[in-house]
C-alpha cells in the first residue's frame, strides 16, 4: 500500500542518528528488504522533510544567522561526572562544551561533499568562548606571522582569541565590525581581499545611517586589513575576533537539529557581534548566550514527532542538587588547557594564561 510505504519511509529517516555519513550509510527506505529491489516511489527528501518540521524554509540557512543553543550549564557532567577519571571527564567535557550555552553565527556554506547526506556543508563560529591562552601563530592555517600581528596591534588592532567549535582547530576565520570607514574606501579593501566578505547582518532601527555597523568576515589579514583601516579613520581601538575551529554541519543535519528543539535562530544584527565582544570580555562570557536565550527575536520549532522522540530518548532525570563536585575547577581549566594545547598553544602559554 502506498500509505504503509510512505510510513515505512518516513520512520526510517526520521529514525536513527542525524549525523550525515551515518546517514548515507541507511538504505532501508530506498530498498525493500524482502525483495532488495528499490523502490518505484522515492521518500522523500531529507532536508525538505527537516525544514518542514523545523518551520523553516531550507535557504533560510545562509551566513549571518546566529543559532542560540537549548543546552544550559545544567547540561554538563555533575554528580555523574565526579565519578569519572579526571581526565576522561575532561576529555568528554571538552566535547560537549562547545554546545553548551552557545551562540553560533553561521559563516559560510560550501558544496556538498562526496560523503555525507548530499547536502552542502555549513560553517560557524561559536561567539560565547574565548581561549584563555593565545595559540602559536605558526601552528595555524590561515594565521598572519607574530611580526604582522605587532604591526597591526601598533595601529591599534585588538585581537581577542575565539574556540570556534570542534572542526580544524587550527584553522583561522576573522571578524571585524567596520562603522567610521567611508564606504568608498571599504569597498576599494574589500576588492582587494576576495577572502573577505559581509556576513550580510541586518541593521537594528536607527535614527542616522552614521550609526550603522558592518561585519566582515573572512581571512585573518584581510579582516585585520579592515580593522587597522577603521582604528586609524575613528582613532580608535579596532577590535577583532579571531577563531581558531569551527562548527560544521551539513544542511540536512543542522535542520534536523533545529527540527528537534535543540536550536534557536535569528537573524544577525550588526550590533549582535560588538555585543557578543562586550560579554566575552566581561568574567562570565555566559553573557551573551543569556540575553538571547529567552528573546522574542528567536524562532524555535514548532512540535513534532522529531523533538517528541529527541526528548523521549534523552530527556535527563531529575537529580536533586549535590554537595559541591570537587573536581570541578580542576575539570575545568584541563579542559582550558586541552582546547589551548589543540589550537597550537604551548605549554608555557597555557600556563601563563592560569
Amino acid at each position: 500500500h502506498l500509505g504503509c510505504l510512505r510510513r515505512w519511509q518516513r520512520s526510517v529517516q526520521l529514525g536513527g542518528s542525524n549525523h550525515p555519513e551515518e546517514r548515507a550509510c541507511e538504505n532501508r527506505h530506498l530498498v525493500c528488504n524482502v525483495c532488495k529491489t528499490t523502490f518505484d516511489l522515492p521518500p522523500q527528501d531529507r532536508t525538505t522533510m527537516m525544514a518542514e518540521l523545523a518551520g523553516v524554509s531550507p535557504e533560510m540557512v545562509t551566513p549571518g544567522v546566529l543559532l542560540i543553543t537549548r543546552r544550559t550549564g545544567a547540561d554538563s557532567a555533575g554528580a555523574e561526572g565526579a565519578r569519572l577519571n579526571l581526565a576522561l571527564r575532561a576529555f568528554l567535557e571538552s566535547k560537549a562544551a562547545h554546545f553548551r550555552e552557545a551562540v553560533y553565527v553561521l559563516t559560510e556554506i560550501r558544496p556538498a561533499r562526496e560523503r555525507g547526506d548530499g547536502s552542502d556543508a555549513v560553517l560557524g563560529v561559536n561567539l560565547s568562548r574565548r581561549l584563555e591562552a593565545a595559540p602559536e601563530l605558526s601552528c595555524l592555517k590561515g594565521a598572519i606571522s607574530e611580526a604582522n600581528l605587532r604591526r597591526y596591534s601598533q595601529r591599534g588592532v585588538e585581537v581577542l582569541w575565539m574556540n570556534g567549535g570542534p572542526v580544524e582547530p587550527r584553522t583561522v576565520t576573522a571578524m571585524c565590525c567596520i562603522q567610521s570607514l567611508p564606504q568608498e574606501r571599504r569597498n576599494e579593501l574589500l576588492a582587494r581581499s576576495p577572502s573577505v566578505w559581509s556576513l550580510g547582518c541586518t541593521s537594528p532601527s536607527t535614527d542616522s545611517s552614521e550609526d550603522e555597523v558592518f561585519v566582515f568576515c573572512g581571512a585573518m589579514d584581510g579582516i585585520l586589513s579592515l580593522a587597522a583601516e577603521e582604528a586609524s579613520h575613528s582613532r580608535r581601538t579596532a577590535t577583532a575576533l579571531v577563531w581558531a575551529g569551527f562548527a560544521q554541519w551539513s544542511r540536512a543535519q543542522l535542520l534536523g537539529e533545529m527540527a528537534r528543539g535543540s536550536w534557536g535562530w535569528c537573524r544577525a544584527e550588526s550590533t549582535d557581534i560588538p555585543e557578543a565582544t562586550r560579554a566575552i570580555l566581561q568574567p562570565h562570557g555566559e553573557a551573551f548566550w543569556n540575553g538571547l536565550r529567552h528573546s522574542s527575536r528567536l524562532a524555535w520549532a514548532p512540535d513534532n514527532e522529531v523533538a517528541r522522540d529527541f526528548e523521549a530518548r534523552f530527556a535527563r532525570p531529575h537529580v536533586p542538587v549535590a554537595a559541591p563536585d570537587p573536581q570541578a575547577e580542576d575539570a575545568r581549566a584541563l579542559v582550558q588547557q586541552f582546547e589551548a594545547l589543540l589550537r597550537g598553544s604551548s605549554e608555557a602559554q597555557v600556563l601563563r594564561a592560569r
